[in-house]
Protein backbone atom coordinates (compact mmCIF):
# COMPACT_ATOMS: atom_id res chain seq x y z
CA UNK A 1 0.00 0.00 0.00
CA UNK A 2 0.94 3.95 -0.78
CA UNK A 3 -0.21 7.05 0.11
CA UNK A 4 -0.42 9.49 -2.37
CA UNK A 5 1.08 12.77 -1.87
CA UNK A 6 0.13 14.69 -4.61
CA UNK A 7 -1.15 14.68 -8.37
CA UNK A 8 -0.92 17.50 -10.81
CA UNK A 9 -2.29 17.50 -14.11
CA UNK A 10 0.37 19.44 -16.93
CA UNK A 11 1.59 20.09 -20.07
CA UNK A 12 5.25 18.45 -19.32
CA UNK A 13 7.22 17.58 -16.13
CA UNK A 14 10.50 18.13 -15.45
CA UNK A 15 12.39 16.41 -13.18
CA UNK A 16 16.34 17.35 -12.67
CA UNK A 17 18.45 14.42 -12.80
CA UNK A 18 20.72 15.39 -9.93
CA UNK A 19 18.76 16.70 -7.29
CA UNK A 20 15.35 14.86 -8.41
CA UNK A 21 13.62 18.21 -8.14
CA UNK A 22 10.23 18.59 -10.31
CA UNK A 23 9.04 20.83 -12.42
CA UNK A 24 5.49 20.89 -13.41
CA UNK A 25 5.03 23.22 -16.32
CA UNK A 26 1.82 24.93 -17.69
CA UNK A 27 -0.59 23.10 -15.29
CA UNK A 28 -4.52 22.11 -16.77
CA UNK A 29 -7.25 22.55 -15.10
CA UNK A 30 -10.03 23.41 -18.22
CA UNK A 31 -9.72 22.55 -21.85
CA UNK A 32 -11.87 24.26 -24.78
CA UNK A 33 -12.25 22.52 -27.70
CA UNK A 34 -14.11 23.96 -30.76
CA UNK A 35 -16.23 21.26 -31.63
CA UNK A 36 -17.19 17.79 -29.65
CA UNK A 37 -16.14 14.83 -29.40
CA UNK A 38 -12.79 16.15 -29.18
CA UNK A 39 -9.29 15.00 -28.79
CA UNK A 40 -7.36 17.13 -26.51
CA UNK A 41 -3.55 17.23 -27.14
CA UNK A 42 -1.49 14.95 -24.97
CA UNK A 43 -0.29 15.99 -21.65
CA UNK A 44 1.18 14.64 -18.07
CA UNK A 45 -0.29 13.52 -14.53
CA UNK A 46 2.77 14.01 -12.43
CA UNK A 47 2.56 11.65 -9.23
CA UNK A 48 4.55 11.51 -5.91
CA UNK A 49 3.94 8.16 -3.35
CA UNK A 50 4.83 7.68 -0.05
CA UNK A 51 5.02 3.34 0.16
CA UNK A 52 3.52 2.76 3.67
CA UNK A 53 5.50 -0.93 3.10
CA UNK A 54 8.36 -2.39 0.47
CA UNK A 55 5.19 -4.75 -0.92
CA UNK A 56 4.73 -3.48 -4.61
CA UNK A 57 1.11 -1.73 -5.07
CA UNK A 58 -1.10 -0.94 -8.68
CA UNK A 59 -1.83 2.34 -9.18
CA UNK A 60 -4.06 3.60 -12.12
CA UNK A 61 -5.74 6.63 -13.87
CA UNK A 62 -9.37 7.29 -14.40
CA UNK A 63 -11.96 9.23 -16.72
CA UNK A 64 -15.14 10.01 -14.81
CA UNK A 65 -17.29 12.00 -17.42
CA UNK A 66 -19.98 14.23 -16.65
CA UNK A 67 -22.23 11.39 -17.53
CA UNK A 68 -20.97 8.94 -14.80
CA UNK A 69 -18.96 6.89 -17.28
CA UNK A 70 -15.82 5.79 -16.05
CA UNK A 71 -12.69 4.97 -18.66
CA UNK A 72 -9.55 3.22 -17.56
CA UNK A 73 -6.88 5.60 -18.98
CA UNK A 74 -3.69 3.19 -17.30
CA UNK A 75 -2.44 1.14 -14.73
CA UNK A 76 1.14 0.39 -13.64
CA UNK A 77 2.19 -1.86 -10.65
CA UNK A 78 4.72 0.03 -8.90
CA UNK A 79 8.03 -1.62 -6.59
CA UNK A 80 8.70 0.58 -4.63
CA UNK A 81 12.16 -0.37 -3.92
CA UNK A 82 13.90 1.06 -0.74
CA UNK A 83 13.42 4.73 -0.99
CA UNK A 84 10.84 6.40 1.08
CA UNK A 85 9.36 8.58 -1.86
CA UNK A 86 7.98 7.47 -5.44
CA UNK A 87 7.53 9.45 -8.21
CA UNK A 88 5.60 8.07 -11.00
CA UNK A 89 4.43 10.31 -14.30
CA UNK A 90 1.42 9.32 -16.38
CA UNK A 91 1.84 10.44 -19.92
CA UNK A 92 -1.19 10.49 -21.99
CA UNK A 93 -1.03 11.31 -25.57
CA UNK A 94 -4.47 12.34 -26.17
CA UNK A 95 -7.87 12.31 -24.04
CA UNK A 96 -11.17 11.83 -26.10
CA UNK A 97 -13.81 13.97 -24.41
CA UNK A 98 -17.64 13.94 -25.44
CA UNK A 99 -19.40 16.41 -23.54
CA UNK A 100 -19.11 19.62 -22.15
CA UNK A 101 -18.64 20.04 -18.06
CA UNK A 102 -16.86 18.87 -15.54
CA UNK A 103 -14.54 15.90 -15.89
CA UNK A 104 -12.49 14.00 -13.29
CA UNK A 105 -8.91 12.89 -13.39
CA UNK A 106 -9.02 9.95 -10.52
CA UNK A 107 -5.60 8.40 -9.74
CA UNK A 108 -6.34 5.68 -8.01
CA UNK A 109 -4.85 2.48 -6.12
CA UNK A 110 -5.77 -1.35 -6.18
CA UNK A 111 -7.62 -2.44 -2.31
CA UNK A 112 -9.47 -5.32 -2.37
CA UNK A 113 -9.49 -5.94 -5.85
CA UNK A 114 -10.94 -2.90 -6.47
CA UNK A 115 -9.99 0.62 -7.98
CA UNK A 116 -10.28 3.16 -5.07
CA UNK A 117 -9.88 6.76 -6.34
CA UNK A 118 -7.61 8.64 -3.66
CA UNK A 119 -8.30 12.26 -6.13
CA UNK A 120 -10.30 13.97 -8.18
CA UNK A 121 -8.74 16.17 -10.44
CA UNK A 122 -10.98 18.54 -11.95
CA UNK A 123 -10.69 18.94 -15.94
CA UNK A 124 -13.32 21.30 -17.54
CA UNK A 125 -14.10 21.10 -20.72
CA UNK A 126 -15.91 24.27 -22.01
CA UNK A 127 -16.85 24.19 -25.61
CA UNK A 128 -15.63 27.32 -27.88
Amino acid sequence: MAKLIYAVPCHDVIVDRQSSDTTFIRSIEHASPTELPATLPGFFIGTLWEPQSPDPFSVSLQLKTPGGETVLLGSQEVQPGESMLHKMTFQLPGLEVKEEGRHGLQVCILEGGQWKPLTDLPLFIVKR
